[in-house]
Protein backbone atom coordinates (compact mmCIF):
# COMPACT_ATOMS: atom_id res chain seq x y z
CA UNK A 1 0.00 0.00 0.00
CA UNK A 2 2.79 2.06 0.79
CA UNK A 3 4.43 1.56 -2.17
CA UNK A 4 1.37 2.46 -4.70
CA UNK A 5 0.75 5.95 -2.68
CA UNK A 6 4.76 6.93 -3.30
CA UNK A 7 3.40 5.57 -6.94
CA UNK A 8 1.12 8.00 -6.91
CA UNK A 9 2.72 11.03 -5.33
CA UNK A 10 5.58 10.46 -8.08
CA UNK A 11 2.98 10.63 -10.70
CA UNK A 12 1.25 14.37 -8.74
CA UNK A 13 5.22 15.46 -8.87
CA UNK A 14 5.54 15.43 -12.80
CA UNK A 15 5.54 18.64 -13.94
CA UNK A 16 2.74 18.24 -16.82
CA UNK A 17 1.01 16.67 -14.06
CA UNK A 18 1.63 19.27 -11.73
CA UNK A 19 0.82 22.36 -14.39
CA UNK A 20 -2.44 20.23 -14.63
CA UNK A 21 -2.95 20.69 -11.33
CA UNK A 22 -2.43 24.25 -11.13
CA UNK A 23 -4.68 24.23 -14.18
CA UNK A 24 -7.76 23.26 -12.45
CA UNK A 25 -8.49 21.23 -15.31
CA UNK A 26 -11.78 20.11 -13.65
CA UNK A 27 -12.94 23.85 -13.67
CA UNK A 28 -11.64 24.40 -17.07
CA UNK A 29 -13.64 21.55 -19.05
CA UNK A 30 -16.51 23.18 -16.59
CA UNK A 31 -16.06 26.35 -18.22
CA UNK A 32 -15.80 24.80 -21.69
CA UNK A 33 -19.09 22.85 -21.66
CA UNK A 34 -20.64 26.18 -20.16
CA UNK A 35 -19.75 27.83 -23.35
CA UNK A 36 -21.36 25.02 -25.47
CA UNK A 37 -24.60 25.56 -22.88
CA UNK A 38 -24.74 28.91 -23.35
CA UNK A 39 -24.26 28.40 -27.44
CA UNK A 40 -27.12 25.67 -27.13
CA UNK A 41 -29.29 28.10 -25.07
CA UNK A 42 -29.10 30.60 -27.77
CA UNK A 43 -29.52 28.16 -30.98
CA UNK A 44 -30.41 24.46 -30.52
CA UNK A 45 -28.36 23.76 -33.63
CA UNK A 46 -24.88 24.55 -33.62
CA UNK A 47 -23.53 27.10 -36.30
CA UNK A 48 -19.85 26.14 -37.34
CA UNK A 49 -16.66 26.11 -35.19
CA UNK A 50 -17.05 28.98 -33.59
CA UNK A 51 -18.81 27.59 -30.01
CA UNK A 52 -15.44 25.06 -30.22
CA UNK A 53 -13.33 28.18 -30.44
CA UNK A 54 -15.19 29.90 -27.49
CA UNK A 55 -14.87 26.77 -25.33
CA UNK A 56 -11.01 26.54 -26.00
CA UNK A 57 -10.93 30.29 -25.34
CA UNK A 58 -12.63 29.85 -21.96
CA UNK A 59 -10.42 27.02 -20.96
CA UNK A 60 -7.21 28.78 -21.68
CA UNK A 61 -8.80 31.71 -19.74
CA UNK A 62 -9.49 29.48 -16.36
CA UNK A 63 -5.77 28.58 -16.62
CA UNK A 64 -4.76 31.74 -16.78
CA UNK A 65 -6.78 32.72 -13.66
CA UNK A 66 -5.78 29.83 -11.51
CA UNK A 67 -1.85 29.80 -12.44
CA UNK A 68 -1.70 33.51 -12.02
CA UNK A 69 -3.50 32.86 -8.38
CA UNK A 70 -0.85 30.33 -7.93
CA UNK A 71 2.23 32.22 -8.55
CA UNK A 72 0.94 35.04 -7.01
CA UNK A 73 0.07 33.84 -3.79
CA UNK A 74 2.82 31.17 -3.07
CA UNK A 75 4.45 32.84 0.16
CA UNK A 76 0.57 32.41 1.48
CA UNK A 77 -0.08 28.73 0.18
CA UNK A 78 3.63 28.24 1.57
CA UNK A 79 1.58 28.27 5.04
CA UNK A 80 -2.39 27.94 4.23
CA UNK A 81 -1.47 25.26 1.44
CA UNK A 82 1.64 23.71 1.40
CA UNK A 83 -0.02 20.83 -0.32
CA UNK A 84 0.05 22.38 -3.40
CA UNK A 85 2.10 22.10 -6.65
CA UNK A 86 4.16 25.45 -6.22
CA UNK A 87 5.23 25.12 -2.41
CA UNK A 88 5.26 21.54 -2.54
CA UNK A 89 8.21 22.20 -5.48
CA UNK A 90 6.83 19.82 -8.01
CA UNK A 91 6.86 23.07 -10.57
CA UNK A 92 8.93 26.15 -10.15
CA UNK A 93 7.20 29.45 -10.42
CA UNK A 94 9.01 30.20 -14.31
CA UNK A 95 7.26 27.19 -14.97
CA UNK A 96 4.14 28.66 -13.83
CA UNK A 97 5.11 32.04 -15.16
CA UNK A 98 5.32 30.11 -18.86
CA UNK A 99 1.98 28.82 -18.29
CA UNK A 100 -0.18 31.54 -17.63
CA UNK A 101 1.55 33.99 -19.99
CA UNK A 102 0.56 31.15 -22.76
CA UNK A 103 -2.87 30.74 -21.96
CA UNK A 104 -3.46 34.86 -21.96
CA UNK A 105 -2.30 34.14 -25.36
CA UNK A 106 -4.37 31.37 -26.24
CA UNK A 107 -7.09 33.06 -24.76
CA UNK A 108 -7.28 35.91 -27.17
CA UNK A 109 -6.39 33.72 -30.09
CA UNK A 110 -9.62 31.22 -29.82
CA UNK A 111 -11.26 34.21 -28.78
CA UNK A 112 -10.55 36.34 -31.92
CA UNK A 113 -11.30 32.86 -34.13
CA UNK A 114 -14.73 32.62 -32.21
CA UNK A 115 -16.41 36.17 -32.55
CA UNK A 116 -14.11 39.68 -32.57
CA UNK A 117 -16.32 41.00 -30.19
CA UNK A 118 -14.96 37.81 -27.82
CA UNK A 119 -11.59 39.24 -28.36
CA UNK A 120 -11.78 42.15 -26.84
CA UNK A 121 -13.69 40.83 -24.06
CA UNK A 122 -11.39 38.12 -23.23
CA UNK A 123 -8.72 41.20 -22.52
CA UNK A 124 -11.08 42.53 -20.34
CA UNK A 125 -11.26 39.72 -18.70
CA UNK A 126 -7.74 38.54 -18.52
CA UNK A 127 -7.01 42.44 -16.80
CA UNK A 128 -10.19 41.71 -14.33
CA UNK A 129 -9.03 38.23 -13.54
CA UNK A 130 -5.48 39.86 -12.71
CA UNK A 131 -7.31 42.66 -10.55
CA UNK A 132 -8.81 40.02 -8.90
CA UNK A 133 -5.25 38.26 -7.73
CA UNK A 134 -3.59 41.26 -7.12
CA UNK A 135 -6.34 43.56 -5.06
CA UNK A 136 -10.13 42.55 -5.20
CA UNK A 137 -10.12 39.32 -3.63
CA UNK A 138 -9.03 40.46 -0.58
CA UNK A 139 -12.42 42.70 -0.47
CA UNK A 140 -14.62 40.16 0.85
CA UNK A 141 -18.08 40.51 -0.99
CA UNK A 142 -16.72 42.34 -3.89
CA UNK A 143 -13.97 39.74 -4.47
CA UNK A 144 -16.75 36.89 -4.26
CA UNK A 145 -18.98 38.83 -7.09
CA UNK A 146 -16.37 39.26 -9.19
CA UNK A 147 -16.11 35.66 -8.84
CA UNK A 148 -19.19 34.67 -9.76
CA UNK A 149 -19.61 37.24 -12.83
CA UNK A 150 -16.51 35.14 -14.33
CA UNK A 151 -17.37 32.12 -13.43
CA UNK A 152 -20.62 32.97 -15.41
CA UNK A 153 -19.47 34.17 -18.58
CA UNK A 154 -19.12 30.68 -20.33
CA UNK A 155 -22.83 31.14 -21.14
CA UNK A 156 -22.22 34.41 -22.65
CA UNK A 157 -19.08 33.44 -24.75
CA UNK A 158 -21.02 30.73 -26.31
CA UNK A 159 -24.24 32.57 -27.03
CA UNK A 160 -21.80 35.37 -28.42
CA UNK A 161 -20.41 33.07 -31.02
CA UNK A 162 -23.48 32.31 -32.21
CA UNK A 163 -25.00 35.75 -32.93
CA UNK A 164 -27.09 35.55 -29.73
CA UNK A 165 -25.75 37.84 -26.65
CA UNK A 166 -29.30 38.33 -25.35
CA UNK A 167 -29.46 34.87 -24.52
CA UNK A 168 -25.90 34.36 -22.59
CA UNK A 169 -27.54 37.05 -20.38
CA UNK A 170 -30.35 35.44 -19.46
CA UNK A 171 -28.14 32.51 -18.46
CA UNK A 172 -25.47 34.99 -17.34
CA UNK A 173 -28.42 36.36 -14.61
CA UNK A 174 -28.92 33.08 -13.05
CA UNK A 175 -25.87 31.40 -12.80
CA UNK A 176 -23.87 34.11 -11.07
CA UNK A 177 -26.24 33.89 -7.84
CA UNK A 178 -25.43 29.83 -7.61
CA UNK A 179 -21.45 30.98 -8.38
CA UNK A 180 -21.97 33.72 -5.74
CA UNK A 181 -23.19 31.21 -3.41
CA UNK A 182 -20.50 28.76 -3.75
CA UNK A 183 -17.83 31.29 -3.24
CA UNK A 184 -19.05 32.55 0.49
CA UNK A 185 -19.50 28.91 1.36
CA UNK A 186 -16.17 28.31 0.37
CA UNK A 187 -14.89 31.30 2.52
CA UNK A 188 -17.09 30.12 5.37
CA UNK A 189 -15.07 26.83 5.25
CA UNK A 190 -11.58 28.69 5.19
CA UNK A 191 -12.18 31.14 7.43
CA UNK A 192 -9.40 30.33 9.68
CA UNK A 193 -6.92 30.40 6.75
CA UNK A 194 -7.79 32.99 5.24
CA UNK A 195 -8.56 35.68 8.03
CA UNK A 196 -4.40 36.64 8.23
CA UNK A 197 -4.86 37.72 4.11
CA UNK A 198 -8.27 38.90 3.09
CA UNK A 199 -11.34 40.30 4.98
CA UNK A 200 -13.75 37.67 3.68
CA UNK A 201 -17.57 38.05 4.68
CA UNK A 202 -17.34 35.51 7.60
CA UNK A 203 -13.85 36.97 8.90
CA UNK A 204 -15.42 41.03 8.67
CA UNK A 205 -18.72 40.27 9.39
CA UNK A 206 -18.60 36.84 11.13
CA UNK A 207 -20.59 33.26 10.23
CA UNK A 208 -23.84 34.07 10.62
CA UNK A 209 -23.64 36.84 8.31
CA UNK A 210 -21.68 34.69 5.63
CA UNK A 211 -24.96 31.84 6.13
CA UNK A 212 -27.41 34.64 5.66
CA UNK A 213 -25.34 35.74 2.27
CA UNK A 214 -25.47 32.20 1.13
CA UNK A 215 -28.66 31.81 1.90
CA UNK A 216 -30.09 35.20 -0.20
CA UNK A 217 -27.81 33.96 -3.12
CA UNK A 218 -29.34 30.96 -3.12
CA UNK A 219 -32.76 32.38 -2.86
CA UNK A 220 -31.82 34.91 -5.79
CA UNK A 221 -30.76 31.86 -7.87
CA UNK A 222 -34.09 30.10 -7.45
CA UNK A 223 -36.22 33.09 -7.87
CA UNK A 224 -34.01 33.89 -11.37
CA UNK A 225 -33.97 30.31 -12.70
CA UNK A 226 -37.87 29.97 -12.12
CA UNK A 227 -38.07 33.30 -14.05
CA UNK A 228 -36.59 31.37 -17.29
CA UNK A 229 -38.54 28.09 -16.86
CA UNK A 230 -41.35 30.57 -17.37
CA UNK A 231 -40.58 30.37 -20.87
CA UNK A 232 -39.17 26.51 -20.99
CA UNK A 233 -41.71 24.75 -19.21
CA UNK A 234 -39.99 21.49 -19.13
CA UNK A 235 -37.20 23.36 -17.45
CA UNK A 236 -39.08 23.82 -14.32
CA UNK A 237 -39.16 19.96 -13.65
CA UNK A 238 -35.70 19.19 -14.97
CA UNK A 239 -34.06 21.68 -12.32
CA UNK A 240 -35.55 20.18 -9.39
CA UNK A 241 -32.52 18.02 -9.07
CA UNK A 242 -30.25 21.21 -8.82
CA UNK A 243 -32.85 22.98 -6.46
CA UNK A 244 -32.58 19.59 -4.41
CA UNK A 245 -28.68 20.11 -4.83
CA UNK A 246 -28.75 23.68 -3.09
CA UNK A 247 -31.23 22.92 -0.46
CA UNK A 248 -28.45 19.96 1.03
CA UNK A 249 -25.79 22.29 0.20
CA UNK A 250 -27.74 24.91 2.36
CA UNK A 251 -28.39 22.66 4.83
CA UNK A 252 -24.99 21.68 5.16
CA UNK A 253 -23.57 25.75 5.16
CA UNK A 254 -26.55 25.80 8.49
CA UNK A 255 -25.19 23.21 10.24
CA UNK A 256 -21.14 23.99 10.15
CA UNK A 257 -20.62 21.13 8.15
CA UNK A 258 -18.16 21.21 5.30
CA UNK A 259 -19.20 19.86 1.73
CA UNK A 260 -22.01 22.91 0.60
CA UNK A 261 -19.27 24.17 -1.95
CA UNK A 262 -18.92 20.73 -3.44
CA UNK A 263 -22.51 20.30 -3.95
CA UNK A 264 -23.00 23.59 -5.21
CA UNK A 265 -20.90 22.79 -8.04
CA UNK A 266 -22.82 19.39 -8.38
CA UNK A 267 -25.88 21.95 -8.44
CA UNK A 268 -24.20 23.94 -11.56
CA UNK A 269 -23.28 20.71 -13.77
CA UNK A 270 -26.76 19.40 -12.79
CA UNK A 271 -28.49 22.90 -14.26
CA UNK A 272 -26.45 23.48 -17.17
CA UNK A 273 -27.69 19.58 -18.18
CA UNK A 274 -31.25 20.25 -17.61
CA UNK A 275 -30.92 23.83 -19.80
CA UNK A 276 -29.24 21.16 -22.67
CA UNK A 277 -31.81 18.25 -22.55
CA UNK A 278 -34.87 20.33 -22.18
CA UNK A 279 -33.69 22.70 -25.23
CA UNK A 280 -33.60 19.72 -27.30
CA UNK A 281 -36.32 19.40 -30.17
CA UNK A 282 -39.30 17.16 -29.19
CA UNK A 283 -40.13 15.62 -32.80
Amino acid sequence: MRRAETVRSAQRDRPLAALAEIARWPNALIAAAGVLVGAWWARPVLPGPAPLWAALAAVALTVYANSFNDRYDIEIDRVAHPERPLPRGAVNERQVQYLYLGAAVAAAGFSLLAHPALCLLSLAVLLLMTGYTVVLKRLGFVGNLTVAVLASLPFLYGAVSVGDWRAGLELLIVAAPLHLAREIAKDIEDARGDAPHRRTIPVAHGVVAARAAVLFSLALFAWRAAVLAGSTPRLATALIPCFVLCALAAKRALAARPGAPLLLKAAMVVAMAAIVLTRVPIS
